[in-house]
């Protein structure tokens, strides 16, 4: 986690131990799946993939019988059995998200619908985890919960990692919407920061935000301290889009350090997260 993300990584850090611990096991399982996917010894073999993510499926239900294969495995069936109201749907969903990894997404409809099977459905993994387990209060937490997903650890995390990702070949921006503002694939892949490239991510950048908000609003319904991680977590992929902006929305030319948020940032963004759940919401009043 500190390697992958250092924002999970911080807010993992303000957990309850038990929690902390739930949290990494999904995480720890979630990773391997994605460099199962992006290894680059099956890089430009479908086939070798999705055969790959057929068999983490069936491990996936070895698992939910009670049968793990490895320490790793092991400890999220003891998540699992922490919280029984975390079901198998998200992990399922997931793995078809893996599988259309294969082939790239070449539509804004396409990559939504990726955005929830690899991202949304870690929001709803962390549901349980957050003391949400009463189904209505499942219900209402849902769409904030994918927003979140989709937002931090989807959205954000293809702008993060449009380099590295580029280097391997892979652009994960929706094709229709490279097309329809003129950015060429083989400048992204050369590393190439044009204008329209530029333009591609800043629209980005604010369905990103649109999505925090998103998740920022239905957050306050949380129980416990859950209003208060997920605002952290908003303030923290916020920042980032804050100094992306800065940048003039450069994530891809050679001479751009990545983006990342020091420790003081942090700091300042978990403070504002407890001013705005400590800040009294204003009366509403009817006649």
């Amino acid at each position: 986690m500190t390697k992958h993300d250092p924002i999970l990584l911080y807010v993992s850090k303000l957990l309850e131990p038990d929690v902390a611990s739930d949290a990494g096991a999904l995480y720890a399982w979630c990773r391997r799946l994605d460099e199962l996917v992006d290894d680059p010894a099956v890089s430009g073999d479908p086939a070798t993939t999705v055969a790959r993510i057929d068999e983490w499926r069936q491990r996936l239900d070895e698992l939910w019988e009670g049968s793990p294969r490895d320490d790793l495995d092991a400890a999220l069936l003891v998540t699992l059995r922490r919280n029984p109201s975390l079901g198998v749907q998200p992990f399922a969903d997931m793995l078809q998200g893996m599988r259309s990894d294969a082939v790239r997404a070449r539509r804004v409809e396409t990559g939504v619908q990726y955005a929830y099977q690899v991202a949304g459905t870690v929001g709803l993994m962390l549901l349980p985890l957050l003391g949400v387990s009463e189904e209505e209060d499942v219900a209402a937490a849902r769409g904030p919960a994918i927003a979140l997903g989709q937002a931090a650890i989807q959205l954000i995390n293809i702008l993060r990692d449009a380099r590295p990702d580029a280097a391997l070949g892979r652009i994960y921006l929706p094709r229709d919407e490279m097309a329809e503002r003129g950015v060429d694939e083989a400048a992204v892949l050369a590393l190439q920061c044009t204008p329209a490239y530029r333009g591609l991510v800043a629209h980005t950048a604010e369905r990103a935000e649109a999505f925090l908000g998103r998740a920022e609003r239905g957050g306050r319904s949380l129980p416990g301290a859950g209003p208060l991680l997920v605002a952290i977590i908003v303030e923290l992929y916020r920042d980032y889009l804050t100094e992306l902006a800065r940048r003039g929305f450069d994530n891809l030319s050679a001479g751009g350090d990545r983006v990342s948020i020091s420790t003081p940032r942090k700091v300042w963004a978990t403070l504002r997260a407890l001013a705005k759940v400590l800040r009294p919401e204003p009366a509403t009043w009817t006649f």
